[in-house]
């Protein structure tokens, strides 16, 4: 039974969902592969194109890509590029698409590197130098890549030399575990760790926790979520009235206990009569890749590509605007529209606005023709997503204040289901492949993309009317 890298790191966030992966694959609860997830990897190719690139521009340099190193005991590790100097001195290369080391639970760079290097030690091939390589986020592309600027080459031997003890026992043990016939079922690790970091199997491993649970409350600390587990409390209703929770962590338990929304009309009333018509309702769709789609920008850094606008007039009048490129091109034109579109008084709302700024101030730096029109449009923002973050909790948003978690409660009647997109990732997908398609098929993806970002709006104003009605 082989243990890859990938494997590995799957051990060291859940081993018992390791086990059942490699022992019992047919019992093994498979969480969606995502359309970013799907990115990530494709993303990780590319960058390995350009690494090859890198190396093959110098036919002095004795390497290797995709060099396979294997153990009896089932250690397996497929090397990105191992070069033999000429000195004599073998250099290990791991290569990512992000822009800088990461050590992260998530993401640790330094254990992926380190594993691969004991894997070669242990196949009998001897490391001297360990590299990793990444993205510069500071690459701003102009004409065809150059491979050297794009790439940043950073020698993290010391580093892991530093892990090199603990990793190597951590993969000891994660052979013992896989040579086990038997696993006991009950709860595994990811009890420990916030929702976002459960693993695939956490509803096999532990049924018993209910929803709402502690996991959907709001930036709990780990020494918090400890002792919570550690006195085996989940359910919301089951935290003791003194227990010192933060104000946004007590009310979503006050909802909880109320089996029905915590709603300050004092403070939705403050916040909206502060919102001067028209209201424009606005939402942009960004496109990022890891190695730069198109001149003046950078490794993951966004650009907007669409926006839906729904102007709301203080007579209740309803008016809906849009934009969609339809080519690989900043958004100069996309700019020249919404200028026409976005008159000189009113609030632009705007759903986790920061979002939205962020792009308008990128925007400023890259047009400045249109600085006046973005500033002006980012002072008169407002955040209709705010309005949940005290004044309106329910414990059926299960801790969150996305608009996906709060249109299905508030407006079940509009609902993302049934959509070809359906989040910003399968969003900027479906938006790569547009452009690289044509006739019928570019077609498809264009209405697509304009019915999901148009439901973004539109959700809004739906929310704001019901906030309004009560």
């Amino acid at each position: 039974m082989k243990l890859t890298k990938t494997d590995f790191i799957q051990y060291l966030n859940c081993p018992k969902s390791l086990w059942l992966l490699k022992r019992e694959p047919e019992s093994y609860l498979h969480g969606e592969f995502s359309t970013f997830l799907q990115k990530i990897t494709r993303e990780g190719y590319e960058v390995e194109r350009y690494v090859r690139d890198f190396f093959d521009a110098d036919k002095n340099r004795a390497v290797s890509f995709q060099h396979v190193f294997e153990t009896d005991a089932g250690l397996f590790a497929r090397a990105d590029v191992i070069e033999e100097t000429a000195d004599g001195g073998v250099v290990l290369y791991e290569i990512k698409s992000s822009t800088s080391v990461k050590t992260d639970a998530a993401h640790n760079h330094l254990k992926d590197a380190c594993f691969q290097k004991i894997c070669a030690q242990r196949a009998g091939q001897k490391i001297d130098t360990v590299y990793l390589v990444h993205l510069n986020g500071e690459y701003v592309r102009n004409g065809e890549i150059d491979p050297s600027l794009l790439l940043t080459f950073v020698d993290v031997t010391d580093r892991v030399a530093e892990i090199e003890e603990e990793t190597a026992e951590q993969i000891n043990q994660a052979l013992v575990l896989l040579a086990e016939d038997v696993l006991e079922r009950g709860g595994c690790s990811c009890l420990y760790l916030s929702r976002s970091h459960h693993c695939d199997t956490f509803r096999l491993f532990n049924p018993q926790i209910p929803k709402p649970s502690i996991y959907s409350l709001p930036r709990l600390s780990q020494k918090k979520r400890d002792e919570l587990v550690a006195d085996g409390i989940f359910d919301l209703l089951d935290i003791a009235e003194d227990y010192k929770l933060t104000p946004n962590q007590s009310i979503v338990v006050a909802a909880a206990r109320a089996g029905a929304p915590i709603i300050d009309v004092k403070a939705i009333r403050a916040i909206l009569s502060g919102y001067q018509f028209p209201l424009y309702f606005f939402d942009y769709e960004t496109y990022a890749s890891a190695v730069p789609l198109i001149d003046r920008t950078s490794p993951h850094k966004h650009f907007p590509v669409q926006y839906s606008l729904h102007v709301l007039h203080e007579d209740g009048t309803l008016e809906h605007h849009e934009y969609l490129e339809r080519e690989a091109r900043l958004p100069d034109r996309l700019l020249t529209k919404l200028s026409r579109e976005i008159g000189p008084k009113g609030n632009i709302v705007s759903w986790h606005a920061s979002f939205e700024k962020t792009r308008n101030k990128e925007m400023a730096e890259l047009f400045p023709e249109f600085a006046d029109l973005l500033s002006d449009i980012n002072e008169r923002t407002v955040d209709l997503e705010d309005v949940f973050k005290g004044a309106y909790v329910d414990a059926r948003f299960d801790g969150s204040t996305s608009i996906k978690k709060v249109l299905p409660v508030l407006c079940p009647k509009l609902s993302y289901e049934g959509l070809d997109v359906q989040d910003g990732a399968s969003a900027m997908d479906a938006w790569e492949k547009m452009i690289s398609a044509a006739g019928e098929e570019a077609e498809r993806r264009a209405e697509a993309l304009l019915s999901y970002c148009e439901l973004d709006t539109l959700a809004m104003v739906e929310i704001y009317r019901f906030l309004v009605a009560i």
